[in-house]
């Protein structure tokens, strides 16, 4: 017997915000140079709440089912003063010969505009030292696989900047047409105008992802931000830092052995579980559904389980064999026996 839609949509929704939602952090004051507290800044007009509502669930799971790309948005580093933000805005603007663009929509090119740009940067607002202990801007890239319209890229960036940083920090931004996959370099300055300090975090890196995949979205091009959980990858990726000395020849710096890293099976197991949880209950739910399109995206998920490194290698929580070849009869027929033996429980998929 088919499921209501309002149950289906529950499912979708708990399960949902558990693989997808937003992670909150509690808004606090801002400390001023001056000394003064601030209140909160107020956030871009696209973060919304921590639920992540059905439809958007719905088009997410669609979203990773297919394969469609993911966003890349990296922290590439950030200059220790005036001295070192001068040679990254020489590197993406390929000593003036690429066009810089501004908050204020000025396009920077040559090396008259970059001496102004330099300068304003070093002496404008609050100023920025030659050398410095702490960050004084961040470097963040932006990229997508080989193939994308490269225009739109770059207009989802301006967007992208405007939403986040616009009102309240400088920056500047640069396109790279050197390379097959094409990426957009953003230098922000760390301290804003009102002389708080950037401070970005995982959720904040997240939400920027996030937000610059629906801006590529309006622009028809297909692009999810999901984490890397939800994808069932645990071996996170390769920094920047070191992949350039893998390029070069060098030798990469070993973790160090007191690393949380080198005890794998504890919290990144409990994560794994949680995952396949959830796909698990949603698979039930939506195989359940009365719609053949939701039957059919239970295929899609049981299949996009059973391909996930969490479900591949001997270390981590696999999908027995015994959900044998997916299809829709398949699914709905093992669905139901499970539930007749299990009285319905949410186990992860087995």
């Amino acid at each position: 017997m088919a499921q209501p839609k309002i149950y289906i949509d529950g499912i979708l929704q708990t399960w949902g915000d558990e693989l997808y939602g937003v992670v909150q952090h509690p808004a606090r004051p801002r400390k001023a140079s001056t000394g003064l507290m601030l209140p909160p800044r107020r956030p871009s007009q696209r973060r919304g709440s921590s639920s992540v509502g059905v439809a958007r669930v719905r088009q997410v799971l669609k979203a990773t089912t297919k394969r469609v790309p993911e966003v890349v948005v990296k922290i590439s580093g950030g200059g220790k003063g005036m001295k070192a933000i001068r040679a990254h805005l020489d590197y993406i603007s390929r000593n003036g010969d690429v066009v810089l663009e501004n908050q204020d929509g000025d396009e920077l090119s040559g090396r008259e505009d970059m001496r102004y740009l330099k300068s304003e940067l070093q002496h404008g607002g609050f100023g920025v030292p030659e050398n410095s202990g702490i960050r004084e801007a961040f470097n963040i890239v932006f990229s997508m696989p080989p193939g994308t319209d490269r225009a739109a890229v770059h207009d989802s960036v301006r967007a992208f900047a405007a939403d986040e940083f616009g009102s309240d920090f400088r920056y500047v931004f640069a396109s790279h047409t050197d390379e097959a996959h094409p990426h957009v370099h953003l230098c922000v300055i760390a301290r804003s105008n009102d002389g708080t300090r950037l401070n970005p975090r995982k959720a904040d890196l997240q939400h920027w992802r996030e937000s610059f995949a629906g801006h590529l979205r309006e622009r028809g091009i297909e692009a999810n931000a999901t984490r890397r959980q939800a994808r069932g990858v645990n071996k996170a990726p390769v920094s920047l830092a070191v992949t350039h000395m893998q390029r070069k020849g060098g030798v990469a710096p070993g973790r160090p052995r007191n690393s949380t890293r080198d005890e794998p099976h504890k919290r990144p197991m409990e994560i794994d579980q949680k995952v396949l949880r959830a796909y698990g209950t949603i698979a039930r739910a939506l195989a359940e559904s009365a719609e053949v399109d939701d039957r059919v995206l239970a295929v899609e998920i049981v299949s996009l389980v059973r391909a996930m490194p969490i479900a591949q290698g001997t270390d981590r929580p696999q999908v027995p064999d015994r959900w044998g070849k997916p299809t829709v009869r398949n699914v709905d027929n093992r669905l139901s026996a499970k539930r007749g033996r299990e009285g319905g429980s949410d186990e992860p998929i087995r």
